[in-house]
């Protein structure tokens, strides 16, 4: 799962995904090159890209799936709306690249921090954003939730509006981000993190009701 999602972010486009499966050596990548060397760019139907981060995310073991996706990424100055990854067992970071490694207790920490610089008025803002991705209210298209949303369950949950600064100092720590379009903006928690930001939520709320 850690894998496909940093497919997903890192790479947007088909023909990243085929560099990767070529580098990588997995045969079924094979049947594109005619493809690609006729100067034709190739594109994957939505089922062949599935299939493409399928093969990658579960046919390679950790040090060869490190290489061809740091090698890969490398290539072209990137433009990524989530620019970090924090998993359990993958780190990703544009200055340090992909490697095994679980930062997720400095995530922890860093959560903590925002919550306590925000005087928790980011509590309910994370809690919404998490609470919609769960009933399936994100964007099909972009991810996210939509602003209107997001106040509409802070409302609902009886909870405290960020204020500006506040959203400023998530985004500092990379809790969350401004994603979708311009015309169509929407506010993401990365998923990968979703657990640990839900555990830290839960002992902040039992930790200022007690």
């Amino acid at each position: 799962m850690e894998r496909k999602i940093i497919l997903r972010r890192l790479f947007q486009y088909d023909e990243d995904l085929y560099k990767i499966g070529r580098l990588a050596g997995l045969d079924w990548f094979n049947r594109f090159e005619a493809k690609l060397k006729s100067g034709e760019y190739p594109y994957f139907t939505n089922e062949e890209r599935e299939e493409a981060i399928e093969r990658i995310a579960s046919e390679l073991p950790d040090s060869k799936f490190i290489e061809v996706v740091n090698n890969v990424f490398k290539e072209v100055e990137r433009r990524l709306e989530i620019d970090r990854f924090v998993g359990e067992h993958y780190y990703f970071d544009v200055s340090a690249g992909l490697k095994l490694d679980n930062k997720q207790e400095e995530l922890k920490k860093e959560i903590w921090i925002a919550l306590a610089a925000t005087e928790g008025r980011t509590y309910h803002f994370l809690k919404a954003i998490i609470e919609l991705r769960e009933e399936g209210r994100w964007d099909r298209a972009y991810g996210g939730a939509t602003w209107r949303d997001i106040m509409a369950k802070i409302r609902e949950l009886k909870g405290t509006y960020p204020l500006l600064p506040d959203l400023a100092i998530l985004k500092l720590h990379k809790i969350y981000y401004k994603t979708g379009s311009k015309n169509r903006p929407t506010y993401t928690v990365p998923e990968e993190i979703i657990p640990i930001v839900e555990e830290v939520l839960e002992h902040y709320i039992k930790n200022h009701h007690s």
